[in-house]
């Protein structure tokens, strides 16, 4: 639900309308165009920073970047909304915000999706996810209309202040109830869950797994097993 309400989804959109709305710009398309290069070329480096910074800061410290982006693309909409140097500040700000949204809540959420639920509903757990999410999805292309087209709502660059207090709760969000989970198996992560909060989870260390528990079953049995065959021949 939050990786929607950050309001990616309205650039990728509504893009090209919100871009022409702006009034200065010339051609909105070529605009559009470039934020989906920004979108693709900035992903591959969550693939590097989801494990070397872990999965925590990254939602917390991407949503916090995205507030920023958002909120100074909304102040800079409402004081000076037909400024050429203005619209060309907003669009830089909205291709920082996608680089941000890019490299930590548009894959980080996923990961975090696929390593939280423990294994008997990890199946259930993942399809409610994609479930809400394409849910979500939806609501957003449905609403947004109603609040940027110039006979409704006509918010313009308003609407940042909206997606910029989504994001604000998303780092809340993130804080208080995301745990980190790198570097760990799934059965560690249930371990993790059951012993630390969120704000402990980073100090976690794996103590015992689900295979380690088995081997030492195993090599105890097998040593008990040692230890009868010598009774027992000892008493013959």
């Amino acid at each position: 639900m939050f990786q929607q309400l950050t309001g990616i989804n309205f650039i990728f959109y509504f893009g090209t309308t919100f871009f022409q709305q702006l009034g200065t710009i010339k051609n909105p398309f070529i605009i559009s165009l470039i934020t989906t290069l920004v979108n693709v070329c900035s992903t591959p480096i969550s693939f590097y920073s989801v494990e070397r910074l872990g999965r925590r800061p990254l939602l917390i410290y991407g949503a916090l970047g995205m507030v920023v982006c958002e909120f100074i693309v909304a102040i800079v909409g409402v004081c000076k909304p037909d400024d050429t140097t203005a619209v060309k500040a907003m669009i830089s700000f909205i291709c920082i915000y996608i680089f941000f949204f890019a490299s930590t809540w548009g894959p980080g959420a996923w990961v975090i999706i696929g390593e939280i639920f423990p294994l008997p509903i990890r199946s259930r757990g993942v399809g409610l996810s994609t479930a809400s999410n394409w849910l979500w999805n939806c609501i957003i292309a449905v609403i947004t209309p109603y609040m940027v087209d110039s006979d409704k709502g006509n918010l313009k660059a308003k609407v940042f202040f909206i997606w910029g207090s989504c994001c604000f709760c998303c780092m809340i969000y993130a804080y208080v109830f995301i745990s980190e989970t790198k570097g760990l198996t799934l059965e560690q992560v249930d371990r993790m869950l059951e012993e630390t909060s969120p704000f402990t989870s980073s100090k976690w260390k794996p103590h015992s797994t689900f295979a380690a528990d088995l081997g030492l079953a195993s090599n105890s049995s097998d040593k008990l097993e040692v230890e009868h065959k010598d009774a027992s021949s000892e008493s013959v």
